[in-house]
């Protein structure tokens, strides 16, 4: 058992990017005060727009340019209810959600060829999510007065206001950074780890990712951490199912979810969150 999760971890570790990259862009939002539960919509949206533009163009390239578009598109959407005019965060994110599974089930069932697209021939995201990427947001906000403001946004916005700064304004740049991470994550979804866009094919990659910001304590390493334990979760799906125990098949994939789930128990009403976090 042990040889076949060891075999299994670099399927695993491929697996978990796209979780991963809506973990960064989600752990950005929320140090500002935002919780964005939208992001399980904006994953399906990045994923379906990403194949249409990979399709109309015939190149990947293109097709994560559109992933990061449709995503753009949701947090717009999303930043507009949330940010500007004031309405409640959970509602409206649960409310995106909503529009975005419909919107792809529709356009899903009128597209075809969204079932095939180009597939993305080098795998230049992974190794920015699980490196790069992690150092350059941790620099961000813990080395820089923009990351500063960020996090005072999601702590004690009123002190940003008083030293003559806009909380909005952080809170949306927060918002694009979290589109742009969700947009290449969707987009690697469906031209990387598939080749084409099915409905609901994010199955749950939000809510976990939105659970692994609370385990890692809002923090790069803990994310990092998190989404790690997913992976390795997942090879242990990959490795039972590969032994053929004769476990059923649905049991197995709940492997991940299961694992998650009891993780997020163990934590609970252990950690801070941001104390502005959720609040208009």
């Amino acid at each position: 058992m042990v040889a076949l999760i060891l075999a299994s971890l670099p399927l695993a570790i491929l697996a978990a990017t796209p979780l991963l990259l809506a973990v960064e862009g989600e752990l950005v939002v929320q140090r500002s005060g935002i919780i964005n539960l939208g992001i399980e919509g904006m994953l399906l949206v990045a994923a379906m727009s990403a194949v249409l533009a990979a399709n109309a163009s015939g190149s990947t390239s293109i097709g994560f340019l559109g992933g990061i578009a449709g995503a753009a598109l949701a947090a717009i959407l999303f930043g507009i209810f949330a940010i500007t005019l004031r309405a409640d965060q959970i509602v409206t994110g649960t409310a995106i959600n909503l529009f975005a599974v419909g919107l792809t089930s529709f356009v899903y069932r009128e597209v075809p060829s969204l079932t095939t697209a180009p597939r993305a021939g080098t795998d230049f995201v992974m190794p920015i999510a699980w490196i790069a990427l992690p150092i350059v947001l941790a620099l961000l906000l813990w080395s820089t007065s923009f990351g500063l403001r960020v996090r005072a946004c999601g702590e004690n916005p009123e002190v940003v206001r008083a030293a003559g700064h806009s909380v909005a304004l952080h809170r949306w740049l927060a918002l694009m950074i979290e589109a742009i991470l969700i947009g290449l994550g969707g987009a690697y979804l469906s031209l990387v780890l598939t080749s084409g866009f099915a409905e609901n094919m994010t199955a749950g990659r939000g809510f976990i990712a939105l659970s692994i910001v609370i385990f890692g304590r809002w923090k790069l390493k803990g994310a990092l951490l998190g989404t790690a334990i997913f992976g390795l979760a997942a090879a242990l799906q990959y490795a039972l199912q590969a032994s053929n125990r004769g476990l059923p098949f649905h049991v197995l994939l709940a492997v991940p979810y299961v694992v998650t789930l009891l993780i997020l128990c163990g934590v609970a009403g252990r950690v801070r969150a941001p104390d502005s976090l959720g609040k208009r």
